[in-house]
């Protein structure tokens, strides 16, 4: 699969994002005070995501990093990583073609076992994620409508045939959310280790909003 990196978007990638911003410029997503969030705010949520996850990195040892937690995990944290990486992939891959497929991941091996790898990588969607940011500010308000199709696979037993009308907002907001889901698994595996982390780390946005308000209000 060939991944896109800054500055490499052509005229067909601007023209399918032109189109799912039109879909999503009245799209809303309200926080518990009320506020809306922008593609901007999706974009930055999702890179300070994958920086909090490359932080870990300055304590983790490679041992650490491929270590295998049985009987109670049976991925490690390279493992992990590398499932919350190929979603990114699949997301930039697709954006070029209308279509973000997620059963079609590389699974790379190198990114579940090599550390410093792993974080170039993070890096590299980092900047990709920039990149994309900075081609919103560029985008008329009058693009023509044309959805954005996912696929992914919810049963064992059967793949995915038919894909789903979806958004640039909503696949934003599910890879923050997705990510943050195996940051939890990271996160209790770290602790088994003895390994210093965020208390923030893995736990959902909707929560550390919910957990400042029950302080404020004690």
């Amino acid at each position: 699969m060939e991944i896109a990196t800054p500055g490499k978007y052509d005229e067909n990638f601007k023209e399918v994002l032109v189109s799912h911003y039109s879909i999503d410029k009245n799209f809303e997503q309200i926080t518990s005070r009320g506020e809306a969030l922008s593609l901007s705010d999706l974009i930055q949520s999702n890179i300070e995501t994958l920086e909090s996850g490359a932080a870990i990195f300055n304590d983790l040892t490679d041992a650490q990093y491929t270590q295998i937690l049985s009987p109670y995990f049976s991925a490690s944290i390279g493992k992990h990583f590398r499932h919350i990486l190929d979603h990114y992939f699949c997301f930039f891959a697709g954006l070029e073609k209308g279509h973000i497929n997620y059963d079609h991941r590389d699974r790379n091996p190198a990114i579940e076992t090599q550390r410093l790898y792993t974080r170039q990588k993070i890096s590299e969607l980092i900047g990709q994620l920039r990149e994309l940011a900075r081609q919103l500010i560029h985008l008329p308000e009058n693009a023509s409508q044309r959805p954005l199709q996912v696929s992914l696979a919810s049963s064992p037993n059967r793949s995915c045939n038919a894909p789903a009308t979806s958004s640039l907002s909503r696949e934003l907001t599910f890879l923050q959310g997705h990510t943050t889901h195996h940051y939890a698994l990271i996160s209790t595996q770290l602790k088994l280790m003895e390994c210093p982390v965020d208390e923030n780390f893995g736990v959902a946005a909707s929560t550390q909003i919910y957990n400042r308000q029950q302080s404020c209000a004690q």
